[in-house]
């Protein structure tokens, strides 16, 4: 039966092929990140436990010291409880002339590995006399991406060491090629580095996991851990956040490592399940075209003897079929998908060299379409199968059209389609708009022609925590890091094609710490009260190098060391927040990170730039001299004294001026390479990966939707005008024009067009809260964006009514009065 209408059953199953592949590529992307194997022994036993904002409860974040070491020695639930972080380390040049890198890797306590369960392919992992507090010791395990290609799979390796940030460190083992956790790049493990200054107190950067007990529960766990948080908040009363203790959160290990990625994900998912609805719609309204026509074929099979059911279900079975075609389809649609969805996906995506169609995901697919094929031909079975023998023939001798009931549902199914794709078009255009702004959003500066690359010293060589001030770890800086780093400042400069060069201590437009500051003459009486912006340290001519507008002041010099008056420049939004109606230049700040910090003067004010492309309002920010510091900073800002990074402005193409840049660098020290060589450019497009692939994937569903939207109107308008053609010549041959004609079908088109976008419009107010997170200075009920789509989804609905309408009214009133 399908066979005899191939353009039917083709154009049915590719619309049911797109709906189905769309589906299975993205449920693909939830079986792999979501319910993909864990490569850990026993990992229903595993747990992630986080800190929590007194502020923000529905939010998690890292943990301290003071809290991992507490959680671990006093808790009841675990038998084992670890912590990690994610930490850099320069690999010097080896003797097999291997040049000097910086390669990313994860320190963990024996604990945390432990805790896991995970045994490397080679040598062994470090022990927890390894791993002391104070005294780590210089062992590494490499993983196997980084045995392969700087080692070449040498079997040897462990009999090896290896030049770490400056220090003889001996290889002890290799991971399986399986193994990951923090971080998908990170291409060795180290033993954590804790000193005991940070256990009275510290900046929240470590990972911590556990592994329970048999038979304890996830909220008997939450429940030991409770009272030891606030415990820790008396203990520690300056860690309290606007008077108020951080808690704790206790999640399943794979929650806590990949939930950030279910609301997306779930949220695509959703996206597409509208698109197969829509398809479902579609191919169930052409169903139901087609079984009008068959209606005579009905009347027979009834005649001689066959029962409703069996029509019912000969109708079903076509329904099924068409759905395993496009089940087919679909799978191969799938495939392609989702490379093309890993080749663009971000690379912050986790587990993405893992994404593959498996067993599990060819069943999806199945199921889904035989739930469609049950779905889309259920109604058209109902109808079909249950024409009247003699009023069928009667209606077949004289020419008659299907009935009210069959046009009523066929306008349902046009209007439903209307309104899926409307709130699909709405929910993409939302998101195109905010990524369009982001996009165009002024940055304060010209990122073109900069090249970035970052200098790093390892803190643990170059630094010790010896007190505590504030609340928090006093670190001792060395002051070889700063010489060097001015050496190299200096030599930049001098390469030739730099047209001028400065550095900070993070990559421009991509993160900026907060701290607190005062006012000179205006006291605070809490210091969780005290004003507070961004930071940044800088070496003198970033400014020009950065093409930031001085808007009055001066720059800072080399002659703004440590022992000259202390300065500072702040933005525009700090001069109009705190000096309102005076002149900020001459007021003094104080930005205390240490006892030898003093009030600076603010010498110029600057204009504006984000402190990435994605912040949503401008924060005040204060700009200090990089070599302006004391010899101790507290912890938690300790890493800005043993980093910077270079921004270079060239004169052609930046990334050209790199080996004369490692080169120049490499004359300072050999062993300390450049990292993370990069345009500001680039940076920039890093930050845009995720909202663009987002809008990107929603518009290119939303896309979809409206191409099938379209393609039902007008094969159902198609069929209305040929169930009619008698009709209109009839009406033609009494006098009726062509405009008339059109008219009358027209109307009845707009009737279903304006239900359809009606109920698109109220689902879409109702939906689009679930990506207002997502949007960037748009509102979810931004009036041209509801304005707009529904306006361009109705142009598109006419079309397709227009097509076949026009092409009726054109036909000769004596070829359509003998249509049968």
């Amino acid at each position: 039966m399908l066979a005899k209408k191939p353009v039917f059953t083709a154009i049915a199953a590719l619309s049911l092929a797109l709906g189905i592949g769309l589906n299975t590529a993205i449920f693909t992307l939830i079986n792999t990140m979501l319910w993909g194997s864990m490569p850990y022994h026993a990992p229903e036993r595993l747990v992630a436990i986080w800190s929590v904002p007194p502020q923000h409860p529905d939010q998690i974040d890292n943990v301290s010291v003071p809290d991992y070491v507490a959680w671990r020695d006093r808790n009841r639930s675990f038998d084992v409880m670890g912590a990690a972080g994610v930490n850099g380390a320069d690999f010097g040049a080896t003797e097999n002339g291997m040049p000097a890198e910086r390669i990313q890797g994860e320190m963990d306590s024996a604990e945390f590995l432990k805790a896991l369960g995970v045994q490397p392919l080679l040598g062994r992992l470090y022990t927890p006399d390894e791993d002391q507090i104070d005294h780590p010791a210089h062992v590494l395990v490499l993983s196997y991406s980084l045995w392969q290609r700087r080692f070449g799979g040498d079997k040897d390796i462990l009999s090896k060491t290896v030049l770490m940030d400056g220090v003889k460190t001996n290889i002890i083992g290799v991971m399986r090629p399986d193994f990951l956790f923090v971080d998908d790049r990170s291409e060795f493990l180290a033993p954590i580095l804790i000193n005991h200054v940070q256990l009275r107190g510290t900046a929240r950067y470590l990972m911590v996991v556990g592994r329970l007990k048999p038979g304890v529960s996830i909220q008997q766990a939450q429940s030991d851990l409770e009272p030891i948080s606030q415990q820790l908040a008396k203990e520690y009363p300056r860690d309290m956040d606007h008077g108020k203790p951080w808690m704790v959160r206790v999640q399943t290990i794979r929650e806590g490592l990949f939930g950030f990625m279910s609301r997306p994900l779930l949220l695509l998912q959703g996206a597409v399940g509208l698109v197969l609805l829509i398809a479902c719609a579609n191919v169930a309204a052409l169903l139901l075209a087609r079984a009008s026509s068959r209606q005579t074929e009905v009347a027979i099979r009834a005649a001689l003897g066959a029962s409703r059911g069996r029509i019912l279900r000969q109708f079903l079975t076509e329904s099924v079929m068409l759905a395993l075609l496009g089940c087919i389809a679909g799978v191969f649609l799938a495939w392609a998908g989702v490379r093309a969805l890993v080749a663009l996906a971000p690379p912050f995506f986790p587990r993405l060299h893992e994404v593959s169609i498996d067993g599990r995901v060819l069943l999806f697919s199945a199921g889904i379409s035989l739930l469609t094929g049950l779905a889309f031909g259920l109604i058209p079975a109902l109808q079909g199968s249950k024409s009247a023998f003699a009023e069928t023939l009667k209606d077949a001798t004289r020419g008659g059209t299907s009935g009210g009931a069959r046009h009523r549902v066929r306008a349902a199914l046009v209007s439903a389609q209307l309104a899926l794709a409307l709130v699909l078009l709405i929910g993409s255009g939302l998101l195109i708009r905010s990524f369009l702004k982001m996009s165009g959003a002024d940055l304060g500066c010209d990122p073109k022609g900069l090249l970035t690359f970052e200098y790093r010293f390892p803190s643990q060589q170059y630094g010790k925590a010896v007190s505590v001030y504030q609340g928090v770890p006093l670190w001792e800086i060395n002051p070889a890091p700063a010489a060097e780093f001015q050496r190299v400042f200096e030599r930049v400069q001098s390469v030739p094609g730099v047209l001028s060069a400065a550095a900070m201590p993070f990559p421009p437009l991509t993160f900026a710490p907060d701290t607190p500051f005062e006012i000179e003459g205006r006291p605070v009486q809490q210091a969780s009260d005290a004003p507070s912006a961004n930071y940044y340290p800088i070496t003198p001519n970033f400014f020009h190098t950065m093409k930031i507008a001085m808007l009055r002041g001066r720059d800072f010099n080399m002659h703004d060391t440590a022992n000259s008056p202390w300065v500072a420049i702040i933005n525009e939004t700090m001069a109009h927040r705190f000096f309102p109606n005076e002149e900020a230049l001459g007021k003094h700040i104080k930005v205390d990170l240490s006892p030898e910090d003093q009030p600076r003067e603010i010498i110029a004010v600057v204009h504006d730039i984000p402190a990435n492309p994605q912040q949503k309002t401008q924060s005040p920010a204060v700009f200090v001299p990089f070599w302006q510091a004391g010899p101790h900073v507290a912890g938690p800002m300790s890493f800005i004294r043993f980093r910077l990074t270079f921004v270079v402005r060239t004169a052609g193409d930046p990334m050209s001026m790199l080996p004369a840049l490692q080169h120049a660098v490499a004359e300072i020290n050999p062993n300390r390479p450049l990292a993370n060589s990069r345009t500001l450019e680039f940076y920039l497009s890093l930050q845009m990966q995720y909202p663009r692939y987002y809008s990107m994937l929603l518009g290119l569903f939303a896309a979809a939707a409206t191409i099938l939207a379209a393609v039902g109107i007008y094969g159902i308008m198609a069929f209305v005008v040929a169930q009619r053609t008698r009709e209109i010549g009839i009406r033609m041959a009494l006098g009726a024009g062509g405009w008339q004609v059109l008219r009358l079908i027209i109307r009845q088109a707009i009737w279903m067009i304006i239900g359809g976008l009606a109920l698109g419009i109220a689902g879409a107010m109702a939906l689009t809260r679930f990506v207002s997170s997502e949007l960037w200075e748009v509102q979810a009920t931004d009036p041209a964006t509801f304005t707009a789509v529904p306006v361009l989804l109705a142009v598109v609905a006419l079309l397709a009514c227009l097509v076949p309408t026009r092409r009726a009214v054109r036909v000769d009133p004596t070829i359509a009065l003998r249509y049968e």
